[in-house]
């Protein structure tokens, strides 16, 4: 199988390193930067050629480049006519579907999509982080089987998504992965306006995050939850509630999440539905007296 990458970031670099330890034979990379293209081609040991000419010398080509560039990317070689029936092309964004590649699927190549669900900040990692991880694959199902092996020889697990669903999937890895790192920036400036030292803050805090996640991957969701909402501790919210007045953003978000966090008490059984009801009317109480001062906060 000879692959073919247009692309030279974090994904597809680590795509490519990965599968040519697999057994893949890589036929040329493409890449806007011709630097990031060198280095990794030498990484490689292949060429640096142009996007369609690695298109051509490719039984399957991915287009690792950014989301926005990736219709446009498919458009250019299909204008030179460098895709083929029976080739798979594929994208490995997490918000597009395989209609990005419509070009590439006009042209008779079995167009598909590709998502690692994991967070790459370095190539390094992104080489560590691939094998045990979860990839969603959607687009055309006579590509399903490749796509699947593909993740295999990756190390990794795979399933199938709806392409109607890929918008409302990818809302919830950028939940769980980028808003996570928000929550905790948000728990940082809580710290910072109680005296905590910025240096002290976030090493204090890790292993508080280290060992909840440890629980949720024993006990799973509801049983990990812990804390004043499990034990239906209404005064213990309204001393938070009062103690972030003067913090709106980080009251709001305390708030919101304290309303996703009951629902989790009451599936867990830890609160009584009338727990439920009081915290969720103290929980709610906040924001219809707040909502003008937030709005300008926010827009700060």
């Amino acid at each position: 199988m000879r692959i073919g990458f247009v692309g030279a970031g974090k994904v597809g670099s680590a795509v490519a390193l990965l599968l040519q330890r697999a057994g893949y034979e890589v036929a040329g990379i493409a890449s806007r930067s011709r630097a990031s293209a060198e280095k990794l081609a030498s990484q490689l040991g292949c060429p640096v050629l142009p996007a369609a000419e690695v298109s051509r010398r490719a039984d399957s080509l991915f287009i690792t480049t950014s989301d926005d560039a990736i219709a446009r990317v498919a458009a250019e070689i299909a204008e030179e006519g460098a895709f083929h029936p029976g080739q798979f092309v594929l994208h490995m964004s997490g918000a597009l579907t395989s209609r990005a590649l419509e070009p590439a699927a006009a042209q008779g190549a079995i167009t598909l999509s590709l998502h690692p669900i994991q967070s790459f900040a370095t190539v390094e990692k992104a080489v560590a982080l691939i094998p045990g991880s979860y990839f969603s694959i959607e687009g055309d199902e006579r590509g399903y089987g490749f796509a699947r092996k593909v993740v295999e020889d990756l190390r990794g697990r795979s399933f199938i998504l709806d392409s109607g669903a890929k918008v409302l999937y990818h809302a919830a890895a950028v939940t769980a992965c980028n808003y996570l790192v928000g929550l905790l920036a948000c728990s940082m400036r809580m710290l910072e306006a109680a005296g905590v030292p910025e240096e002290v803050g976030m090493p204090a805090f890790l292993p508080l995050v280290a060992g909840t996640f440890e629980n949720i991957r024993s006990l799973g969701i509801p049983g990990a939850l812990t804390g004043p909402i499990a034990r239906g501790d209404t005064g213990t919210l309204e001393k938070h509630l009062e103690a972030l007045e003067d913090l709106p953003v980080e009251k709001a978000v305390y708030t919101a999440l304290g309303l996703v966090t009951v629902d989790v008490a009451l599936a867990k059984g830890a609160i009584s539905r009338e727990q439920a009801a009081k915290l969720r009317s103290l929980l709610e109480s906040y924001p219809a007296r707040n909502a003008a001062t937030l709005t300008e906060t926010s827009a700060k």
